[in-house]
């Protein structure tokens, strides 16, 4: 099991609105680094809203709200949150320099993913992993059936289940599943209760719909990777046709005063 495996594994469920903060602190915990979804969400101005969990979770999961540093809070939704670019200074601020997120934007398609992923695995010794921040509705349902997800990567029509949410979020991209005429990207998810321990199956097509949102926000896939590759990789991530910078997912931005 990979480091990255394993310390998501030991994280469990996220704590409400954490999602973003949840995955700097594993990918920080798995390079050696001990720190906190909370110390991460209070580096990057991260915002809780206050209401009723319903609102925010996706149906059947428990709320945590066991935070244990004291975070912003604000009673109106639009105002909470994590924006990218709070992401990213958390994570170079709490790496010392050491690991960096590269924003990537596109006009989102199945084939801009699957580059993305191909990228990552040829390039196995930048160990980079993509964070992505989408919108939730996109996506399939997380309960795909083992005879679904074998019917489509044979190239057979299927219904996807429903998506079970509809929420900014973050999650990570961890494979792809080659069939015999299609394939299926491997999701690594904050919520054990979707698919396998926290993993389940999307097309690459509707992974790029998340990613392009259409909800006037901005979407686009963090590379997380060690500072000492970002100029080679944000490089060849602009030959490869993507534009690198920083987009507006809607949340606030920190204070830098």
């Amino acid at each position: 099991m990979s480091d990255f495996a394993r310390e998501h594994q030991l994280a469990g469920q996220q704590q409400d609105n954490l999602c973003s903060p949840y995955w700097a602190a594993i990918l920080l915990r798995s390079r050696g680094f001990s720190v906190s979804p909370e110390q991460i969400a209070r580096s990057a101005g991260s915002v809780l809203p206050i209401g009723e969990s319903s609102t925010w979770l996706p149906k059947g999961a428990r709320s945590r709200q066991d935070y244990e540093l004291s975070l912003p809070e604000t009673k109106h939704p639009r105002d909470a949150g994590t924006s990218a670019q709070g992401l990213i200074d958390a994570v170079a601020s709490t790496s010392q320099g050491t690991y960096c997120l590269l924003p990537l934007q596109a006009h989102w398609s199945a084939e801009r993913v699957e580059t993305v992923l191909n990228f990552c695995q040829t390039r196995a010794d930048w160990q980079m992993v993509p964070l992505c921040n989408i919108r939730t509705d996109h996506l399939w349902g997380t309960q795909l059936s083992v005879n679904e997800a074998i019917a489509y990567l044979k190239g057979n029509p299927i219904v996807a289940p429903p998506a079970d949410w509809c929420v900014g979020h973050f999650l990570a991209l961890a494979g792809i599943v080659t069939g015999e005429a299609r394939l299926l990207v491997l999701v690594c998810d904050t919520y054990p209760m979707f698919g396998w321990q926290g993993y389940h199956l999307q097309s690459a097509d509707a992974i790029a719909q998340a990613l392009n949102r259409g909800d006037g926000c901005g979407g686009g896939i963090l590379l997380f990777a060690a500072s000492q590759d970002q100029t080679q990789i944000e490089q060849q991530a602009r030959e490869a046709g993507f534009s690198v910078g920083v987009w507006d997912n809607g949340s606030p931005m920190k204070n830098s005063d």
